[in-house]
C-alpha cells in the first residue's frame, strides 16, 4: 500500500504529465462526459488519429483511461478510470482556485 507522500507523488507526475500535452487534457475531459472511440475522439478534438491513439497508450499506462472492450479490437471503447476522474477533478479545482488569484 502506498503511503501518503507517495501518492501525493504520482498525483503530481500525472498532473504534470496530463497538463503537460492539450491532447491528453482534452481526451480526460471528453471520456469525462462518456465513453468514446479514438475516431470519435479525432473528430471532437480535431487531432489526426495517430496523435489520440498515441495519447491514449500513454493515459492507459498511466492507469487513467481504460478500454472498455480490449478483447474487441475494433471499435475500441475508451473510458476514464476512477484514478482519470479523481485526477480531472483535481485539474478543475486547481483552475477554480488561480481564476481567483
Amino acid at each position: 500500500m502506498l503511503n501518503r507522500n507517495e501518492k501525493f507523488k504520482m498525483n503530481g507526475e500525472s498532473l504534470d504529465f496530463v497538463l503537460s500535452s492539450e491532447t491528453r487534457f482534452r481526451i480526460l475531459a471528453f471520456l469525462s462526459m462518456s465513453s468514446s472511440t479514438p475516431t470519435q475522439l479525432a473528430k471532437q478534438i480535431e487531432k489526426h488519429l495517430s496523435h489520440i491513439s498515441r495519447a491514449l497508450r500513454e493515459l492507459e499506462s498511466k492507469d487513467l483511461v481504460a478500454c472498455s472492450n480490449p478483447n474487441n479490437s475494433k471499435p475500441r471503447q475508451y473510458r476514464l478510470t476512477p484514478e482519470g476522474d479523481k485526477l480531472l477533478r483535481e485539474i478543475n479545482r486547481n483552475r477554480v482556485r488561480l481564476a481567483f488569484l
